[in-house]
């Protein structure tokens, strides 16, 4: 990289930087210097209607989950575990989110109400935490055999809430290509 690459480059990352460190005192000033204010007894039921509005679906978290747990594969294929134990913490995460959401899911085909926390509690103590031993021990062959059986659990949770036809398959593509799972990548430094 030439001098003067460089000193762009850093002239740019200090603007970044005065301009990141200045918004938060500048949003304060224009607040009044208050933080946010509570809602009154009046103003709840519409905060409540409008959080609720935020909260993402359970498809959408499971969107999250199935990105995470095809690119935890390929990390793994690549023998990245600190980049797959990256993965696999985030999509642990993810189901746990959807858990907190929802701890009882309507099984709609059966007209039964099913307890996630339950089935999470089984497959987090089993095959979730096979998964997390074997990028610990980075053991590419447990890892490959663990993650068949994780799938299975998966789709063993997708059976008892009245959605069989949710069926998981070992990727075969790699979803996110601008992450590079390479552990010996030397690019960007």
């Amino acid at each position: 990289m030439s001098n003067k690459n460089m000193f762009v480059g850093g002239l740019l990352f200090g603007l970044g930087m005065a301009i990141g460190l200045g918004l938060p005192a500048l949003s304060a000033q224009q607040r009044g210097g208050r933080g946010p204010q509570p809602p009154t007894l009046d103003q709840v039921p519409q905060e409540i209607l409008t959080l609720r509005q935020q909260v993402p679906t359970n498809s959408t978290i499971m969107m999250d989950v199935q990105w995470h747990w095809t690119n935890l594969w390929w990390a793994s294929k690549k023998k990245n575990w600190p980049l797959a134990q990256y993965y696999f913490n985030e999509a642990r995460n993810h189901i746990q989110q959807l858990v907190r959401k929802n701890p009882t899911i309507r099984n709609q085909a059966e007209g039964t109400d099913v307890e996630l926390q339950g089935i999470f509690d089984g497959i987090d103590t089993s095959s979730l935490m096979m998964v997390r031993d074997a990028i610990m021990r980075k053991d590419s062959v447990e890892f490959e055999k663990d993650y068949k059986v994780m799938l299975e659990g998966c789709y063993s949770c997708h059976k008892a809430i009245g959605r069989p036809y949710i069926r998981p398959q070992l990727p075969t593509t790699q979803v996110q290509a601008i992450v590079n799972m390479d552990p010996s990548a030397a690019w960007p430094q």
